[in-house]
């Protein structure tokens, strides 16, 4: 939440006080508490009499408290904010401020909490109940929601709601990642990964021009949540998973969803694709095997295991905590969201070009090295210089934003396909701690200035060192020695046996359509 100057509140028959004699007068030693008097009783006349005694001045608009004369107070009833900045917010309304702010952490902590289950819940429901129905449930959740949270007026109910809104919006956001590279194959599963969090950076960019034209959070909720119900109107042409209904055995859907895609595409399916879809659901390359999260910390995967969580947990700690704290960097809240949204959108662009040239892991290690040190020197810029702390800022922002989006993809490369769920789940459950832990983070300011980003920026630098015993699948290096181990092993089918043994379950097309259906006969993997 963002700091704002505060007061307690003149009572409406003293309303015409000006401001700065009220608070000299009445609140001498700080926001919190004000001078006891019987303030009920006094006229507006009678008020500047009563507080005669209290000043070394007779000028209303000289007037200062002699600090001299002893202070009886008591804490305020209710206050008033400057609205020069923001309008009404949620800490205005539920008085967020003196002995209730510690609960702006914990409303904080809500949403994040959400967030921090529906990582982990969501794959396990969308596997039950198919990416699509789970995506377009959620989605209406998130957009139900979002609508309620307009309408409350109690704390309590505000902070259960954002607890669900955290959960939906997270869900939605892991299981359109699960399917939209579960529709692509090759090349473009990285790509479309990568891009998948692109959405984000550019709602920072359209939030901030919301808060600043409406400037009332139930305003802004309203804005924000109405676009929901349009994701909810795409619910009948959203489409469901290929390999999800082929891994289910639900072939006559999976047979319908392939002619629509081949009917699109101004293509015919071959005569044999149903039989080729019924030998690739019983006799896939991976057969399906019951894996546990016990089998994610067995000997031969404890290291990438381990990895991932410390760079998982990392990563989203830097980038939350930078996030949250964008309103307290100075300067203007709303360009500064601009310019942070702005950076992470070119850099999750910038970063697919790269990691199409050099791979995954080099660029997570130089992205989280650059942001770790960036947070580091803040701590060593001297006061005033507004301009540098926040250029230091958008590095860690456009750095930690190509991070999370790379981070996914990098993961699912580390497992086989039976245990890539449970491997991505498991970074998922390191990311949900480091969600709970953010809003608090902050509150270490209190203890020591320099500890929230020295904090940031050691975990950054670690997770990245530890990268380096891990190995980038989708490298050129490593795909070049892959291919040539297999072609040394002799890995390539030569024999003409075994051509007719393929050729007996997948029978050659009358005539090229264009389609291959040896790709779901091998039942490809998701990513690779």
């Amino acid at each position: 939440a963002a700091t704002r100057d505060f007061w307690c509140a003149r009572p409406e028959h003293l309303s015409a006080v000006p401001l700065d004699v009220w608070r000299n007068l009445t609140q001498p030693g700080g926001q919190c508490n004000f001078r006891d008097a019987p303030y009920q009783q006094l006229t507006l006349d009678s008020f500047f009499e009563y507080f005669a005694g209290f000043v070394n001045a007779t000028n209303v608009d000289t007037l200062q408290t002699d600090a001299a004369v002893p202070i009886p107070s008591s804490g305020c009833d209710a206050y008033e904010f400057d609205d020069s900045t923001f309008g009404q917010t949620i800490v205005a309304e539920f008085g967020l401020v003196c002995d209730r702010a510690h609960l702006v952490s914990i409303v904080e902590m809500c949403f994040l909490a959400g967030a921090a289950l529906g990582s982990v819940g969501s794959g396990w429901i969308s596997d039950q109940f198919g990416r699509r129905h789970t995506l377009m449930g959620f989605a209406l959740t998130q957009a139900l929601t979002g609508l309620a949270l307009g309408f409350v007026t109690s704390l309590e109910l505000y902070m259960a709601l954002r607890v669900v809104l955290g959960f939906a919006s997270m869900s939605v956001a892991v299981v359109s990642f699960v399917l939209v590279v579960e529709l692509v194959s090759g090349r473009y599963r990285t790509i479309i990964g990568i891009l998948n969090i692109l959405p984000v950076a550019l709602a920072y960019i359209m939030a901030a021009g919301i808060a600043y034209v409406t400037r009332d959070w139930r305003t802004m909720q309203f804005a924000i949540t109405l676009p929901g119900l349009v994701l909810v109107s795409v619910w009948y042409w959203c489409p469901e998973s290929p390999r999800w209904l082929l891994a289910k055995g639900r072939l006559d859907e999976l047979y319908l969803l392939l002619e629509r895609a081949a009917s699109t595409n101004g293509l015919q399916l071959p005569d044999h694709c149903r039989k080729s879809l019924l030998v690739a659901s019983s006799n896939g390359d991976e057969p399906e095997v019951a894996v546990t999260v016990g089998d994610v910390f067995r000997r031969k995967f404890i290291r990438t295991t381990l990895v991932m969580i410390v760079v998982w947990f990392g990563i989203i700690l830097i980038y939350f905590g930078i996030t949250l704290h964008l309103s307290n960097l100075g300067g203007d809240i709303y360009i500064n969201t601009v310019i942070a949204g702005s950076v992470e959108a070119i850099a999750i662009c910038a970063s697919i070009l790269v990691v199409l040239k050099l791979g995954l892991r080099i660029n997570l290690f130089l992205y989280m090295v650059i942001a770790g040190l960036s947070c580091i020197v803040m701590n060593f810029v001297p006061d005033g210089n507004l301009w540098v702390i926040i250029s230091l800022a958008m590095i860690v922002k456009c750095c930690v934003g190509a991070c999370n989006a790379i981070i996914p993809t990098f993961t699912a490369y580390q497992y086989p396909t039976t245990m890539r769920n449970l491997g991505v789940g498991v970074g998922n459950f390191a990311a949900g701690v480091a969600l709970i832990i953010v809003p608090y983070l902050w509150l270490l300011e209190h203890v020591d200035q320099y500890l929230p980003m020295t904090i940031m920026g050691v975990f950054s630098i670690i997770g990245a060192l530890s990268l380096a015993v891990l190995k980038d699948k989708l490298s050129p290096k490593y795909r070049q020695r892959k291919l040539a181990k297999k072609m040394a092993s002799n890995e390539v089918i030569h024999s003409e046996d075994a051509r007719a043994r393929i050729e007996s379950h997948f029978p050659r097309p009358a005539e090229d359509t264009g389609i291959s259906n040896i790709g779901f006969a091998q039942n490809e993997s998701i990513f690779l």
